[in-house]
């Protein structure tokens, strides 16, 4: 009779072995399978700021001709230091004094191979945050016929401190529509990933129809140096967009998982 008992007991065991389910995929499949996908929704902001440039960059060239190269050289030299000395008793750091481009080229006179006179030619880059130095920069190229005032490019100091600060707007936008939510539908919203899209910043519609104006005037005349750079094979100076007011702008996703909110007690 013990015999028999145990044979039905392990007859019935075989059968519910075969009867359980087998379970098959690889590791995200037997994940869903164990633990099913949460309730999750998207909420989306952005937030955009204006920002003014506090800081220019004023490009001063420097041409100078004489019949020796050595002298033509050392005459640009020296007026580019008289400049300097200038610009630093205007209250200019030295470390916003820099030259920038530089470039020689033969002169030719009508008839012969020897140049008959070598011109040099030179760019100072003075970084600017004052308008008083400005007219500074103005006095001085208007006192030789060897400086020019070529362009202005601005920047603005404080770009990372706008990029965070969009951030901060477009989350607590999002965070706004999570309360919003929550209050509204009685559920609970918990943050589990977010997205963030590239921060970007670019010239306000105003700002960039003045830049066109003063492309287009720019293009209207190719300047000395620029020749001068031609003939010497060095790419000719192409200043990048700069804009006066910018507007920076965030967008931001935040994935949330959505439970029953907790019965007060």
């Amino acid at each position: 009779m013990k015999i028999i008992t145990m044979s039905v007991a392990a007859i019935l065991f075989s059968m519910a072995a075969i009867a359980e389910p087998e379970v098959k995929g690889g590791p995200e499949e037997l994940r869903r399978f164990l633990h099913p996908q949460d309730s999750i929704v998207s909420i989306h902001a952005s937030a955009e700021e204006t920002a003014y440039s506090d800081t220019a960059i004023v490009s001063l060239v420097f041409t100078t001709e004489e019949k020796n190269l050595a002298d033509a050289l050392a005459k640009n030299s020296s007026l580019r230091e008289q400049v300097k000395q200038k610009l630093l008793a205007a209250g200019i750091a030295a470390k916003h004094i820099n030259s920038a481009k530089f470039a020689t080229s033969p002169q030719f006179g009508w008839f012969g191979s020897k140049p008959s006179s070598y011109k040099v030619i030179n760019r100072m880059a003075v970084e600017i945050s004052e308008e008083s130095h400005l007219k500074s920069l103005a006095v001085v190229a208007d006192e030789s016929a060897a400086i020019e005032l070529s362009d202005t490019s601005f920047k603005h100091s404080q770009k990372d401190e706008f990029n965070n600060k969009v951030k901060q707007l477009a989350l607590n936008k999002v965070m706004q529509q999570k309360t919003f939510y929550e209050n509204s539908l009685g559920v609970s919203l918990t943050p589990v990933n977010f997205r963030e899209g590239a921060t970007v910043h670019a010239a306000t519609r105003g700002a960039a129809m003045l830049e066109e104006v003063v492309l287009s005037a720019k293009k209207v005349k190719r300047s000395v140096q620029d020749a001068a750079m031609s003939y010497m094979g060095q790419p000719q100076a192409t200043a990048e967009a700069s804009f006066d007011e910018v507007a920076y702008r965030a967008d931001l996703t935040v994935d949330f998982k959505i439970e029953p909110r907790a019965a007060a007690k």
